[in-house]
């Protein structure tokens, strides 16, 4: 492991919470303030750094071999495609 490896891996990491944060509209700081669409562009330009730096170091072939980067970019990519679903679904569960 070397340093671009440590960025890629805190890069995905990292836009996990702000994509969350920004989905539940929560005030949490990141690169463009606290707003939620703030927190969203955040977490896109994360996930699109990693992408971009981990083909750049091993090549595009080599994405579809690693299967801890592959969980990790699914799970981020359910919360981009069903996030907005969740939030509001959950949020609608009043507590018994």
């Amino acid at each position: 492991m070397n340093y671009i490896d440590f960025i890629i891996g805190a890069l995905l990491v990292n836009a996990m919470p702000h994509l969350i944060f920004g989905l539940t509209k929560t005030h949490f700081l990141g690169l463009f303030g606290y707003s939620s669409k703030g927190n969203i562009g955040y977490a896109i330009l994360q996930f699109m750094i990693c992408i971009v730096l981990f083909c750049y170091k091993y090549g595009y072939e080599a994405l579809l071999n690693n299967g801890y980067l592959i969980g990790g970019l699914t799970v981020l990519i359910l919360y981009f495609i069903f996030g907005k679903f969740l939030v509001r679904f959950y949020g609608k569960i009043e507590n018994i």
